[in-house]
């Protein structure tokens, strides 16, 4: 029967299941062996990778978006920074009490200080946003915020010298120097402002540093020469930090960018001069 069958071709080629026991389901301990084990693993070919992508999502969004999150933070910080000490100033300044006031100054009008370097904080700001937006941030622009603070502080230093060597008079009104009154450095106009509104010395202050510059030949040396000395320096360190920022690896134009423009010069001998000259000095009185 067996050899008709094959002849036929009826014949049951495959093998019938072999038993583990005499009374065991064929299937029984290969099916829950199968189960409990990745069919990727059973593959032929090369070994399998233990390790799954999917498994570490947390980690891989954390890491790849690190940059990111390091220049929002350094962006914030900033803007938190610069938005409450002119909130502060403002505040001070709009106050009903004009005691912070510049001289004669109205009470919706800023000082000098406070309009000029509001510009440059608005460019700063807008930078640093701008190039933390993208997924890799813009790392060399980010570089540029403080190199340009340093070119805005030199231009107006070296200008308003310029203008004082001259003897040209103000086309507009300087904090509490008058509109046609010789303009002063900007040195002179930013530490008036300064100590006056943010160290809280008030109108007093104003007062008395403008009639020092005026009475005291040694003062105004001391002034005009600060005011040249950062001028020439914010220039060269802004200027120089910008060309730097631009033609070296971007990882470290970034420390170059925050870090170079950190001016310092030894000066104390200068100044120990100056100010010996200026005790000697006889002046009027101050204090009536």
């Amino acid at each position: 029967m067996a050899g008709n069958d094959l002849e036929n071709g009826n014949a049951d080629l495959d093998p019938p299941p072999a038993l583990s026991g005499p009374d065991e389901p064929p299937d029984s301990s290969t099916s829950s062996t199968t189960a409990s084990k990745d069919p990727s693993e059973e593959l032929p070919g090369l070994p399998r990778l233990n390790y799954k992508l999917l498994e570490h999502k947390k980690k891989l969004f954390f890491v790849g978006g690190l940059h990111g999150i390091l220049f929002a933070i350094i962006t914030s910080f900033f803007g938190i920074v610069s938005g409450l000490e002119f909130a502060h100033r403002s505040w001070r300044l709009i106050l009903k009490d004009d005691k912070y006031r510049p001289l004669d100054g109205k009470r919706w009008r800023f000082d000098f200080t406070h309009m000029t370097l509001s510009i440059g904080y608005t460019v700063m700001t807008g930078i640093l946003i701008g190039a933390s937006i993208p997924h890799e941030p813009l790392v060399r622009p980010l570089a540029m915020p403080l190199p340009l603070f340093f070119i805005e502080v030199g231009s107006l230093a070296l200008t308003t010298g310029f203008m004082e060597v001259m003897g040209m008079p103000t086309t507009c009104k300087v904090s509490s120097t008058p509109k046609g009154a010789p303009i002063p450095p900007v040195l002179l106009t930013f530490i008036e402002d300064v100590v006056a509104v943010d160290g809280g010395a008030g109108k007093t202050y104003r007062e008395r540093i403008l009639r020092r510059y005026k009475v005291s030949k040694h003062f105004r040396t001391l002034i005009r020469g600060l005011n040249w000395f950062w001028g020439v320096g914010s220039m060269i360190v802004g200027i120089g930090s910008l060309v730097v920022v631009w033609t070296i690896p971007q990882e470290i134009a970034y420390g170059i960018g925050w870090g170079a423009p950190g001016l310092k010069v030894e000066k104390k001998r200068w100044m120990d001069d100056l100010r010996r000259r200026s005790k000697q000095e006889t002046e009027k009185p101050l204090d009536s």
